[in-house]
């Protein structure tokens, strides 16, 4: 049985690393609205069960957008949450690996449906558990940065600023830049199992906003997603 609703929407803001629990259930009843297009009555029956009834009772069950197919999936909860299409492959494997750890027997009940497409995205993002959800002792947790310690880090950064709560990049580049760029930002936050927040401007502008949500605080491992990031946005600038 997937536990009480806090519990499970604090694990998927965890594993996404959203902003607030409410992006989370949104995300969430998204996510199984797309799923029970793509499973039989029994396996609706079963989330309808075992879901939080926050969440169950947001879900509209008998609304079908038309498109049941396994290659669509990820296009459908785009569509559905409004999301920008390269962070909705980090929405779905927060939602269905938080789904899979708090009620294994429902995701098998489900996996024994869906195609390999879709099953591969109830891992957590990056394929394996974020560090900050992972197995390690408390004492391996990511640790904040003292304030001379990310005044230094920032030094060798492209453009990085901000404080030991959060650091951010302004990016501009050509409209026609950007899906590439994201794309690479893409595979290394699957590579890095950590996510950067990434606002749109109006000026061809992209802001990239990187914390560590589990200490509240900029850590090392935000700091290795910034290098990233920098080596992503040097590439696409010079045409790669």
């Amino acid at each position: 049985m997937v536990a009480q609703y806090q519990e499970f929407v604090d694990g998927v803001v965890a594993r996404g690393e959203l902003d607030s629990a409410e992006e989370a259930r949104a995300g969430t009843v998204r996510v199984v609205e797309a799923l029970a297009e793509r499973v039989g009555e029994r396996e609706r029956e079963l989330l309808a069960e075992r879901l939080p009834g926050k969440i169950r009772d947001s879900i509209r069950w008998d609304e079908r957008s038309g498109h049941g197919e396994p290659e669509t999936f990820l296009e459908d909860v785009a569509a559905r949450s409004g999301r920008q299409a390269e962070h909705t492959r980090y929405l779905v494997m927060a939602v269905l690996s938080e789904l899979t750890s708090q009620d294994s027997e429902l995701a098998e009940a489900l996996g024994s449906r869906l195609p390999t497409e879709i099953t591969a995205l109830f891992s957590a993002p990056g394929g394996r558990p974020p560090p900050e959800r992972g197995t390690a002792g408390v004492g391996d947790r990511p640790r904040p940065l003292e304030t001379d310690e990310l005044e230094r880090a920032l030094a060798r950064l492209d453009d990085w600023a901000g404080d030991t709560g959060r650091i951010t990049r302004t990016v501009v580049l050509p409209g026609d830049r950007w899906p590439p760029l994201l794309r690479r930002v893409e595979a290394v936050q699957q590579e890095l199992s950590h996510h950067a927040k990434v606002d749109r401007g109006s000026n061809d502008d992209l802001t990239f906003s990187v914390r560590t949500r589990s200490v509240d605080a900029v850590t090392e491992l935000d700091l290795e997603l910034a290098r990233r990031i920098d080596e992503a946005v040097a590439q696409v600038s010079s045409g790669g």
